[in-house]
C-alpha cells in the first residue's frame, strides 16, 4: 500500500513483495504497467476472437478517444465495398411532384434500393448510402458486402438497368458503372525493433500502421489515449504517410528520436474510412537504466566505529550484472575485518566498514550508473559536530563540520534527497543550516506536472493554463505550509511551463491560468523560507509580472482588482486629464476596491503621449503590484563599493512595488512616463540614515541615482519621482566602515613613489643598453636589455593597476601581464648564467646556441601562464584580484614557475663557481677573464634575488591591508631599480661610463685580456658576452709583418660572407708603436723546435723600428678596414702578442714565416689555426697549453706535422717566396699582426 493506505496495483492487479523495498505489480489481463494502470484496447474478444477479425465504430468527430464507443461490431476480412452510379431518366417530374420535400427523393431512392438488393439472394449487404445526386440525375450509391458476392451483385444491378424501372423511378439503360474496392481493414501495428516491449532509453523507434481502404483514408495516432501532436512537441518526433502502391493498402509511420520514460505505454493507430474507424493498439516499454540508491546516503562516525552501507535498485526488478564497489575513486580490496561486502536478492549489495579510521567516499556502481556517499570520520574531541536533531518531520543524523545530511523525501513527497548543511559558528561550536527540499516534489503536483511534460514530448492531453490550475488546486488543499526551499522548485515548473508556451508561440494560452499563478506566488511569499535562491527571489517578480500582462492584453475590460494576503494586483486603464488627449493619469489604490490593512501606498502614473501617439487608437492600461513581505526572501543588506574605497550600504525600508504598462511603450517612441510614488515608511530613520529611492534592474541590483526622492515627514513616507516603469523601493543608505582591503591615500602614495621611481631607473638602463647594443651587437647585451624592459614594462602595470580602478574583467588582463613581465625579468639572468656556463665547459659554439637558451628560458614560464589562464577561462574561473591572492590556482601555478627558476639559477650559479675555480688553478694566465665572469654572474644573482623580493613584496602588498607591507612594497621596488641600474650600466661593460669607474676605483691602465671574445675597445664583460647578433664578422686592420700572433686551437674567427666583400684600399697607416713588451711564448704547438731548445732570457727591448711590413702587403683580394673601425670577432681567445725585428736586421736574424709544409686554401670561412715562430733569445715557457684538436670547427691547420717527411730539427727552410698560393690566409694574419702591433695602452 501507499502513503494514503491505498493499493499500489491497480485493476485487479496483485502485489508482490522481494524484501521491505522492493514491491511488484502482476497485472490482471487486458492491463500493464508498473502500476496496471494502463488497458490494452480490446480489438479481438468476445466474438471476435480469430485474426481475421477486427472490431469496428461509426466514426464520430465529437469523440477524444480512439474507437470509444459501445456498439463496436465485428469486421471480417473478406468484407467488400461496391460503388454504383446509376442515372434517372423521370427525376425532374419526381422532384417537382407536389408532396416531395427536401431530401425525401434520396431517402426513397435508398428504400428501394435496399429492397431490390435483399430480394436478389445477396448474402450481405450493409450501410447502404446515396453519396450524390447531380443535377443531371445521376445517382452515386455505395454499400458494404462480402467479397464473395462480386459477380453476383454485378450482375444484379445490370438486369435493374437493364429492365429501366425502380418502383416509381425510370432509369436510363445506357448508364451504369460499377466498382469493387475493399473496405477498411487494419491489418497490423508493429515496431522496428524485435522485441516490442524492449526499447532503450535514448533509442529511436517507429510505428508502422498498415491499412487497407480508400485514398480518403486518414490515420491518427495517440498514446495512452493521449493525441499525438507534432506541433505541440518541443523534440524529434513525426508521423507520415507513404504513397499508395496501386494496391489500396496504405502505411502511416511514427518515428520517434529519443526514447524517454515518458515514451513508455500504449500506442493507438485510428484509421478511419468512410464514416468508419478501426484501431490497433500496441505496448511499448522503454527500458531504463538502474537507478542506484545507496543508504544512508551520507554518514559521519566516531573514529573506530562500524557502518553499513545498502545499495539497491527500487526501478530494477533484477540484474544481470553484479554490483561493484569503489573507495576514493579505486577498487575496494576485500579485506576480512577490515571491509567486506555480499549480494543481496533480487538486486542488491550490502557493504560493511568495520575500525573505520580515515574519511572516505565509497561509491556504488552498476552498469554505467553510480551512487556515492561520504563516510566522515571525527574525532569529537577534537572536532566539534553538529547534533542529532528533528525538525521538519525529518530525523537529522550527527554530521561532521561543513559537510551535507542527505536524508530521503518525507512522506507525500517525491525525489532524489533532502540535503541540509552542518557549518561552523565558531572554533568550537557547530550548528545546523536551514534544509532544502527544493529536490523534493508534492505528490499531487506528480500527476499534472508527468501530463505537462508528455504535452512537451507531442502527446497532447493538457494545455500549460490546465497545468497551472492543477497546481493551483493541489496547493489550495493543502494544509501544511512549504517546506524550506520547496518554492524553488514550484517556481521552477511555473517557469517551465511559460517557456514552453512561448516556444510554441501560444502565450495567449496563459490568460487562462494568470489569476491561479497569482494566487500560487502569494502561497509561496506566505510562508517563510520558502524561497531560498537568488535567483528564484528574482524569478517571482519576473513570473508574476509577465502573467498580469498576459492577462491584461486579452481582458475584455481592463479592469481587475485582486487583493490577496501576501500580494495587491490593481490593472487599470489610464483615462485622460481633463479632456486632454495627450495627458493620461491613474492613480492607485481605487476607491471602488477593498484593500487590505498593510496597504499604506499610493502610486501615480502619468502618461504624456506625443504627436505621433495621440493619432493612434491604443488604449493603455497600468500595472500596480504591492508586495507585503517580498524583501524577506531578500538580502537584508546591500553593500556598493564607491570609487573613493569606501562602501555604501542601503537597506529596504519600504515595500516593494512595480509599476508597468500594457502594452509597454516602444523604445522609439517619444511619449513620456511618470511614475510618482509615495512610500510608507517600515522603520523610523535615525540621524545616521539617509533615504534613496532604488529601481531593480534585470539582474536584481538596485540603482540609487534613477529616481529622485523627497522626504514627507509628517506622512512619515517618502516621494520618489521616477522616469520609467519599473520595481521600486524606499532605502536607507550609509556609508559604511572603510574596507579593510582598502589602501589609504598615504600608503598608496608610498607605493606608486617606490614604483615610478623603479620605472624611471628601468628606464635611464633601457635606453643606455639599446645604445650599447646598438654599438656593441651580442646576445649578452640583449639579455640585459630584455631584463631591464621586463621591470619597466612590470612596474608600469604595477602604477596603472594600483591608481586605477580596475573592474573584475580586466583583472585577467593585468594579472596575465604582470606574471609575464616578471617571469621574462626573471628569465634573463638565467640565459646569462647558462651561457657564462656554455662558455666555461667549453661547449662548441654555434650561432643557435644562444638565442635557443633565451628562447626556451623565456618561452617556458610564458606559455605555463599562458595555459593556465586558458585552462580557468573553459573552467568558467575568474580572478578574484588584479594580482595574486593566497590559495588560488593561478598564485600556486606562478609561485612554482618562480621556485623552478630559482633552482636552475642556484645550480648554474654552484656550477660556474665551481668551474671557475678550477680553471683559475690551471689557467692562471686567465684569472682577470675568469673573474670576470665571476662579477657578472654575481650581479646576474642580485637581480634575481631583487625580482623576486618585489614579487612576494607585491603579493603580500595585495593580500594585506598592513601599513608595514606597504611600505616595504614601496621600499624594494625602488633598491630593484638601483640594482638594475649599478649593475648593467655601473658594472663597467658601457664603454661610457668605463674610463670614469676605473678612475673612481683608482686602477691604472691596464691591458685586459679577455677569454671569449677579444676587440680593441672593450672592456672584460663585454668580451665574455658571447656571439654577436650579426650573420657574419670582418677582422679589420692592415697586415704587418714581424708582429707574431697566436689564438688557442678551439676558437676561430668568421669572416663576412663573400656578397659582402669588395676590394678598397685606405691610407697606410703610420708606424705602429708598442707600449711594451710581453714575455709570451707564440709557439704553442705541440712539435714546435723551440720545444727542443733550451730556454735563454731575452731581455732586449725591440723598438719599432725592427718591424718589416711590405709596402703592397695589405693590397689583398680581400676587404681591408681603417684600422680604427671596431671588428666584430666571434669567440676567439686570448691573443697575446710580440715584437720582432726584420729578417734583414742584426737582432732578428733568423725570422721563419711559414715553419710547416704549406698547402694551397681556397674558400676559407675562417681564420685557419696558424702559429708562427721567431728565433730570438726570448724566454719560453716549457709548460705549453695543448689544446684538443677535436673541438676545431673546420678549421685547417697548416702547423700541423702530420705531414712532415724530415726529422724534427732537420727541416728544410722555405723561402717566402713560395707561399704564394696562400695569399688569402697570410691576408688575415697580416690583419691579426697589424692591429696586435698597433694598438695603444688605452685601447687594449
Amino acid at each position: 500500500m501507499d502513503d494514503k493506505r491505498d493499493t499500489m496495483c491497480r485493476n485487479g492487479g496483485t502485489c508482490k513483495h522481494i524484501g521491505a523495498e522492493a514491491v511488484r505489480c502482476h497485472c490482471a489481463p487486458g492491463y500493464t504497467g508498473n502500476s496496471c494502470e494502463i488497458q490494452f484496447l480490446n480489438d479481438t474478444h468476445g466474438d471476435c476472437l480469430s485474426s481475421t477479425c477486427i472490431k469496428q465504430c461509426t466514426y464520430s468527430p465529437e469523440t477524444q478517444k480512439p474507437c470509444d464507443c459501445t456498439d463496436r461490431l465485428p469486421v471480417y476480412d473478406n468484407r467488400a465495398r461496391y460503388e454504383c452510379r446509376i442515372k434517372l431518366a423521370n427525376f425532374t417530374a419526381i422532384r417537382n411532384g407536389a408532396n416531395t420535400q427536401p431530401g425525401s427523393i434520396e431517402a426513397l431512392l435508398r428504400k428501394h434500393l435496399a429492397k431490390y438488393l435483399r430480394n436478389s439472394n445477396i448474402s450481405t449487404v450493409e450501410d447502404l448510402k446515396i453519396l450524390s445526386v447531380t443535377p443531371s440525375a445521376e445517382v452515386t450509391f455505395n454499400f458494404f458486402g462480402v467479397t464473395g458476392d462480386g459477380d453476383r451483385i454485378r450482375e444484379t444491378l445490370n438486369r435493374l438497368v437493364q429492365r429501366r424501372r425502380l418502383s416509381d423511378f425510370s432509369l436510363e439503360s445506357t448508364h451504369f458503372t460499377f466498382q469493387q474496392k475493399p473496405s477498411l481493414r487494419l491489418q497490423s501495428l508493429r515496431v522496428n525493433h524485435v522485441n516490442e516491449r524492449d526499447v532503450r532509453l535514448g533509442d529511436q523507434f517507429i510505428l508502422s500502421c498498415i491499412a487497407q481502404g480508400s485514398d480518403e483514408i486518414k490515420f491518427i495516432w495517440y498514446k495512452d489515449d493521449m493525441l499525438v501532436n507534432m506541433s505541440k512537441s518541443t523534440r524529434e518526433i513525426w508521423y507520415r504517410e507513404l504513397p499508395d502502391d496501386g494496391t489500396d493498402v496504405h502505411t502511416s509511420l511514427l518515428t520517434i528520436d529519443k526514447a524517454t520514460l515518458l515514451d513508455a505505454g500504449q500506442y493507438t493507430c485510428r484509421a478511419i474510412d468512410w464514416g468508419m474507424e478501426q484501431c490497433k493498439s500496441i505496448n511499448i516499454d522503454v527500458r531504463d537504466e538502474p537507478d542506484v540508491k545507496v543508504v544512508p546516503m551520507s554518514a559521519t562516525i566516531e573514529k573506530g566505529n562500524n557502518i553499513q552501507l545498502l545499495c539497491i535498485t527500487p526501478n530494477m526488478r533484477s540484474l544481470g550484472i553484479g554490483f561493484g564497489w569503489t573507495k576514493n575513486r579505486a577498487l575496494l580490496k576485500l579485506e576480512p575485518g577490515h571491509q567486506v561486502w555480499e549480494d543481496l536478492y533480487p538486486a542488491g549489495s550490502i557493504l560493511k566498514i568495520i575500525n573505520a579510521q580515515k574519511s572516505a567516499i565509497y561509491t556504488c556502481n552498476i552498469a554505467q550508473r553510480s551512487m556515492s556517499v561520504r563516510v566522515e570520520v571525527v574525532n569529537r574531541t577534537l572536532i566539534p559536530i553538529c547534533p542529532e536533531d528533528y525538525s521538519w518531520g525529518l530525523i537529522w543524523p550527527e554530521t561532521g563540520p561543513n559537510s551535507e545530511a542527505l536524508l530521503e523525501c518525507p512522506r507525500d513527497f517525491v525525489g532524489p534527497r533532502v540535503s541540509r548543511l552542518c557549518s561552523m559558528r565558531d572554533a568550537s561550536t557547530s550548528i545546523w543550516q536551514l534544509p532544502d527540499f527544493s529536490e523534493c516534489s508534492y505528490q499531487p503536483f506528480i500527476v499534472p506536472y508527468s501530463n505537462f511534460r508528455s504535452l512537451t514530448l507531442g502527446y497532447q492531453n493538457t494545455t500549460g493554463a490546465k497545468t497551472i490550475i492543477s497546481l493551483w488546486e493541489a496547493m489550495r488543499s493543502r494544509k501544511l505550509p512549504l517546506y524550506p526551499g520547496e518554492g524553488d522548485r514550484l517556481l521552477s515548473i511555473l517557469s517551465m511551463i511559460e517557456d514552453y508556451q512561448r516556444s510554441i508561440n501560444d502565450l495567449d494560452d496563459l490568460y487562462n491560468s494568470a489569476e491561479a499563478l497569482t494566487r500560487i506566488v502569494n502561497r509561496i511569499l506566505n510562508d517563510e523560507n520558502s524561497i531560498l535562491t537568488r535567483d528564484k527571489q528574482l524569478l517571482v517578480q519576473e513570473l508574476t509580472l509577465r502573467n498580469l500582462g498576459y492577462w491584461t492584453r486579452l481582458l475584455i475590460y481592463p479592469y481587475k482588482h485582486l487583493a490577496l494576503s501576501s500580494i495587491v494586483v490593481d490593472i487599470q486603464a489610464l483615462h485622460a486629464v481633463e479632456d486632454d488627449w495627450r495627458e493620461y493619469l491613474l492613480q492607485v489604490p481605487v476607491d471602488d476596491y477593498m484593500y487590505p490593512p498593510w496597504y499604506s501606498d499610493r502610486i501615480t502614473i502619468r502618461l504624456i503621449r506625443s504627436e505621433i501617439d495621440v493619432n493612434i487608437n491604443k488604449t493603455f492600461s497600468g500595472i500596480v503590484i504591492v508586495y507585503k513581505n517580498i524583501t524577506k526572501f531578500l538580502p537584508t543588506t546591500y553593500v556598493k563599493e564607491l570609487e573613493d574605497g569606501t562602501d555604501l550600504e542601503y537597506r529596504f525600508n519600504s515595500r516593494l512595488v512595480t509599476v508597468a504598462l500594457s502594452p509597454s511603450l516602444d523604445d522609439r517612441s517619444d511619449s513620456k512616463v511618470q511614475i510618482e510614488l509615495r512610500m510608507r515608511y517600515l522603520q523610523n530613520i535615525t540621524g545616521s540614515w539617509n533615504v534613496s529611492c532604488g529601481v531593480e534592474d534585470h539582474t536584481g541590483s538596485w540603482d540609487l541615482d534613477s529616481c529622485a526622492a523627497t522626504l514627507i515627514r509628517d506622512e512619515s513616507s517618502t516621494q520618489c519621482l521616477c522616469t520609467k516603469p519599473g520595481t521600486f523601493a524606499v532605502f536607507l543608505t550609509a556609508r559604511a566602515t572603510k574596507d579593510p582591503l582598502a589602501h589609504d591615500n598615504q600608503t598608496t602614495f608610498i607605493v606608486l613613489l617606490g614604483c615610478e621611481l623603479c620605472l624611471l631607473q628601468s628606464t635611464i638602463s633601457s635606453f643606455i643598453l639599446v645604445f650599447h647594443l646598438w654599438k656593441n651587437r651580442s646576445w649578452m647585451n640583449f639579455l640585459k636589455l630584455q631584463c631591464a624592459t621586463a621591470v619597466v614594462g612590470a612596474m608600469a602595470v604595477f602604477i596603472y593597476a594600483i591608481q586605477s580602478s580596475l573592474s573584475e574583467s580586466s583583472y585577467a588582463i593585468v594579472a596575465v601581464t604582470l606574471e609575464a613581465f616578471l617571469l621574462i625579468g626573471m628569465s634573463s639572468p638565467i640565459s646569462q648564467a647558462l651561457i657564462i656556463y656554455a662558455d666555461l665547459t667549453q661547449v662548441r659554439p654555434s650561432q643557435q646556441f644562444q638565442p635557443t637558451v633565451i628562447a626556451v628560458i623565456t618561452g617556458l614560464p610564458i606559455i605555463c601562464i599562458l595555459t593556465t589562464e586558458l585552462t580557468h577561462k573553459s573552467t568558467g574561473w575568474r580572478h578574484e584580484s588584479w594580482w595574486l591572492i593566497f590559495g588560488t590556482g593561478v598564485y600556486n601555478i606562478f609561485v612554482s614557475c618562480v621556485a623552478t627558476m630559482l633552482s636552475i639559477f642556484l645550480v648554474l650559479y654552484s656550477g660556474i663557481l665551481w668551474k671557475a675555480h678550477a680553471l683559475m688553478d690551471q689557467r692562471s694566465v686567465k684569472r682577470k677573464s675568469i673573474d670576470g665572469k665571476i662579477g657578472l654572474l654575481h650581479r646576474a644573482a642580485l637581480t634575481v634575488c631583487g625580482l623576486i623580493v618585489v614579487e612576494a613584496a607585491s603579493i603580500l602588498y595585495v593580500n594585506s591591508s598592513s601599513v608595514i607591507y606597504h611600505y616595504f612594497f614601496g621600499g624594494i621596488s625602488i633598491v630593484l631599480g638601483f640594482v638594475i641600474l649599478l649593475s648593467y650600466i655601473g658594472g663597467g661593460e658601457v664603454r661610457l661610463f668605463a674610463p670614469i669607474l676605473r678612475k673612481l676605483r683608482f686602477q691604472e691602465d691596464v691591458q685586459i685580456k679577455s677569454d671569449s671574445i677579444k676587440f680593441p675597445g672593450k672592456t672584460t664583460e663585454s668580451q665574455n658576452e658571447g656571439t654577436t647578433l650579426s650573420s657574419g664578422t670582418m677582422l679589420n686592420g692592415r697586415g704587418c709583418r714581424g708582429h707574431v700572433g697566436s689564438t688557442e686551437s678551439h676558437d676561430y674567427i668568421k669572416e663576412m660572407p663573400p656578397s659582402h666583400e669588395k676590394s678598397s684600399r685606405y691610407p697606410r697607416r703610420p708606424d705602429p708603436r708598442v707600449s711594451r713588451t710581453d714575455d709570451i711564448n707564440l709557439e704553442n704547438y705541440s712539435t714546435s723546435p723551440r720545444k727542443y731548445h733550451e730556454s735563454r732570457k731575452y731581455s732586449k727591448t725591440i723598438s719599432p723600428q725592427n718591424q718589416y711590413c711590405p709596402r703592397g702587403f695589405h693590397e689583398v683580394n680581400s676587404r681591408s678596414i681603417q684600422p680604427q673601425d671596431s671588428p666584430k670577432l666571434v669567440n676567439s681567445r686570448d691573443i697575446q702578442t710580440s715584437t720582432c725585428a726584420d729578417a734583414a736586421t742584426a737582432e732578428c736574424s733568423t725570422t721563419v714565416l711559414c715553419s710547416v709544409d704549406i698547402e694551397t686554401r681556397i674558400g676559407l670561412s675562417a681564420m685557419p689555426d696558424v702559429t708562427l715562430a721567431t728565433k730570438s733569445d726570448t724566454e719560453h715557457s716549457n709548460n705549453v697549453e695543448i689544446i684538443p684538436r677535436d673541438i676545431i670547427n673546420v678549421i685547417p691547420d697548416i702547423a700541423s706535422t702530420g705531414g712532415r717527411k724530415q726529422p724534427d730539427g732537420e727541416e728544410k727552410s722555405e723561402d717566402i717566396g713560395n707561399c704564394e698560393n696562400t695569399a688569402g690566409m697570410l691576408d688575415r694574419i697580416s690583419h691579426d699582426l697589424d692591429y696586435l702591433l698597433n694598438r695603444t695602452g688605452e685601447e687594449a
